[in-house]
Formats: C-alpha cells, structure tokens, sequence
C-alpha cells in the first residue's frame, strides 16, 4: 500500500512539477518582426525585402559551439534551395563587432551575414538561447522557430523549408 501511495504522489508531483513551467515565449504563427542590420560586406539588409519568399534567420554567436556546427550546415541548404526561393541570413548577436566579423569572415558562407550589435534585434524576436532558426513564410509570418542545433537537425529544417516552398 505505502509503495503505491509514494508511486502515485511521484506521478502527482511530476504532473505538477510540468503544469508549473511555463511554456518558452514565440513568435510562431505571428508577424515577423521587422528589421535593419548592417552586413559583413557593409550594407544594410531589411527582413522585409524579401517578403515574397520563405526566410530562414539565424541568430548566432561565435562562442556559442553549436553555433560553429550549425552554419555549415545552413550553407549547404542556401546553396540547394536559394534558386527556389529560400532566403537564409545569419544574424550575430556577438557584442564584439570586430571578433564577430572575423569569425563570419573565416566560415565563409553563401548568405548574408549581419551584425546585432545592440541586441535589438534579438529582444524583438525573443532569444533566449544560442544558436535560433526561424523559419518566415512568404507572407512574414514565423512558421518554425527551434533553439540549439545537434547534427541531423538540419533535417528537421529541410522538411519545415520544402513544406513553406510548396505554399
């Protein structure tokens, strides 16, 4: 009897511990938040130039190491998708501008590369942890939105990027 009180009273307790946590804010399903960054090569790039196409943003920072992983990884995708109308930008949250460009400089990826200095940016979509991918449909709303990356991840984004194209 007392083994069944005690199991129960840890089912109970999860169950609360669970109902307690409050879920992570998004913006999944609501307007993409707009914005102007400068790029690595200097100019300034708008979200909403290219609305019209599906978006992928992703937020990064050079010390983050998944961050290391995952642009890669989003290289190769802008490289098979861009002509169908993918859009991929990487945005640095770094606060060092100088150490962030040269990290970017060094992966040398296909996309643009911007610049949150100020971390704007970062507040206006609500991250919270290094590396964030969204995923902007052609109508500027955020579809997806996922934070870490471990490798098989970009899969996950291919199938949200095929789906979002066909729209």
């Amino acid at each position: 009897m007392r083994s069944r009180f005690f199991a129960g009273s840890l089912v109970l307790g999860a169950v609360m511990a669970m109902s307690s946590m409050a879920a992570a804010p998004t913006l999944v399903g609501k307007e993409a938040p707009d914005f102007v960054l400068k790029g690595l090569d200097g100019t300034n790039l708008r979200l909403s130039e290219f609305r019209g196409q599906v978006v992928l943003v992703n937020f990064w920072a050079r010390w983050a190491g998944d961050s290391r992983q995952e642009i890669p990884a989003l290289d190769r995708i802008n490289t098979t998708y861009n002509r169908a109308g993918l859009v991929v930008i990487g945005v640095s949250v770094d606060e060092d501008l100088r150490r962030a460009s040269e990290f970017a400089g060094s992966m040398k990826v296909s996309y643009p590369i911007l610049f949150d200095t100020g971390s704007s940016v970062g507040r206006d979509y609500l991250l919270q942890k290094m590396p964030m991918t969204i995923l902007v449909d052609r109508a500027g709303v955020v579809r997806y939105s996922v934070t870490g990356f471990k490798r098989g991840d970009e899969r996950a984004y291919l199938d949200q990027i095929r789906e979002l194209l066909r729209e």
